[in-house]
């Protein structure tokens, strides 16, 4: 389910593009809109995305991936004999391996690691594969439905005249398009970059997370967009500190195609946040910190780490806060929430937007942190711990009592012997001495 809406938010965020903005600001869109003057002005060159075709391990590609390394070379080609050999013998094993394939391959040190890599991307070019067969599918069955209606319609009889209504010939209103729509979340988006002040992802943290704690950032930031572009009072996003060649923003690119197009609703910049704002506007939202948000401040500028640590928390925004000598607060989860034990308070990032888009609005602090996840809370804990309190793990303690509650039922009408205390007998030896010795 989850998986589903994140597909559609992305490929609704794919289809922004510059026939979806309304022609009025086209003309704005030329000139660069600044966020109450402090927004940064300059967008990123657009980018050739790379192939995706599949790559033969030439000199030339070997050095590119390797730099030269011979332990790095050695690894290589012992990747490649693992995939031509599980090829041969029919394991499953995708069809091609692109660049991008190759460098994971690369850095994986293990052959079974390498192994599950290439089971994996077996079952992505399958996945690809069955869905390309059933839009295939649905082609021709509309075509079919088409070519029967169309037959259908040529046996009607004439004489019965009926008015026929435009949408599924069954209403008088109006369709709305998806580029209606899209008119309508950058018109709101565009009165937010010239009113308000925007909030700030710092994208500074791609050497503090792993490469699938780097995707997770993406789809994460992914989602802010969506929320953000679909609310009602969106805040104007401000990237700072971006690496256009680094891991989260080459994922963030796939996910989102037109990020880079110069109407896309985002402002991107490679600077400091603090070349950009004023550094008493600035507040650096950290769960590490000491001082709590009492209310939202719309004459502050807000900067949220692009971070996703899902091992260990370690306060590098923290750090970095008093580093450069910027106010800090965290969101006062312990006054409304009561959090489980072992529970971390780090939250989403796109669970960051939308408290702060609801405070913004609301200003209520019980609706703002209904985003917070459920399972983070104590209650849901406890209502998880009751379910599996009724049906127990098959441990010593359950078998022990099973075994106690059979023998009950079956050796309650029987004499038992009272000379010896049952107590000194383990359960599994009073079905011997519940009867009577011969």
């Amino acid at each position: 389910m989850f998986l589903s809406s994140f597909m559609k938010s992305v490929f609704r965020l794919q289809q922004t593009s510059r026939q979806a903005v309304p022609f009025t600001f086209r003309l704005a869109l030329r000139q660069p809109v600044s966020c109450h003057k402090y927004c940064s002005e300059e967008k990123p060159p657009n980018t050739q995305s790379k192939s995706n075709h599949h790559v033969t391990l030439t000199e030339d590609v070997i050095k590119t991936l390797t730099g030269g390394d011979p332990d790095l070379i050695k690894r290589l080609k012992l990747a490649e004999f693992e995939y031509e050999v599980s090829k041969q013998e029919g394991e499953r094993t995708p069809s091609e391996l692109n660049l991008q394939h190759w460098k994971e391959l690369l850095a994986l040190s293990s052959t079974s690691k390498r192994k599950k890599y290439l089971v994996f991307l077996f079952k992505l070019e399958m996945t690809k594969l069955n869905r390309k067969n059933k839009k295939d599918e649905q082609k021709l069955k509309r075509e079919a439905e088409k070519e029967a209606e169309k037959e259908a319609e040529k046996l009607k009889d004439k004489n019965n005249e009926h008015i026929e209504y435009g949408l599924g010939k069954n209403t008088i209103c109006l369709k709305i398009y998806e580029t209606k729509m899209d008119h309508f979340h950058n018109t709101k988006m565009l009165r937010a970059s010239m009113f308000d002040l925007p909030v700030v992802y710092d994208l500074s943290y791609d050497q503090h997370m792993t490469p699938q704690e780097q995707k997770n950032a993406a789809k994460q930031l992914v989602l802010s967009l969506v929320a953000n572009r679909e609310h009602d009072h969106p805040f104007p996003l401000q990237f700072c500190n971006v690496n256009f060649s680094g891991p989260v923003m080459k994922h963030l690119v796939k996910l989102v195609p037109s990020l880079y197009n110069p109407d896309f609703p985002v402002n991107i910049s490679p600077k400091s946040y603090l070349d950009i704002f004023p550094r008493e506007k600035l507040i650096y939202l950290t769960p590490h910190c000491q001082n709590e948000m009492t209310h939202f401040d719309p004459d502050s500028v807000y900067i949220v780490g692009c971070l996703v640590d899902k091992g260990e928390s370690k306060a590098h925004s923290l750090a970095k806060a008093k580093r450069e000598n910027i106010r800090m607060a965290k969101l006062p989860l312990d006054r409304y929430l009561s959090f489980g034990g072992g529970s971390g308070k780090s939250l989403t990032l796109n669970a960051m937007i939308n408290i702060l888009l609801e405070l913004k609005t609301h200003g209520d602090w019980t609706k703002a942190l209904q985003f917070v996840p459920r399972r983070k809370i104590r209650e849901f804990q406890q209502l998880s711990e009751v379910s599996k309190m009724k049906y127990p793990k098959k441990n010593m303690e359950s078998r022990k009592r099973v075994i106690g509650d059979l023998d009950e039922l079956l050796f309650s009408d029987v004499p038992r012997r009272t000379d010896v205390p049952v107590s000194k007998f383990h359960l599994s030896d009073r079905r011997k001495t519940s009867l009577y010795d011969d």
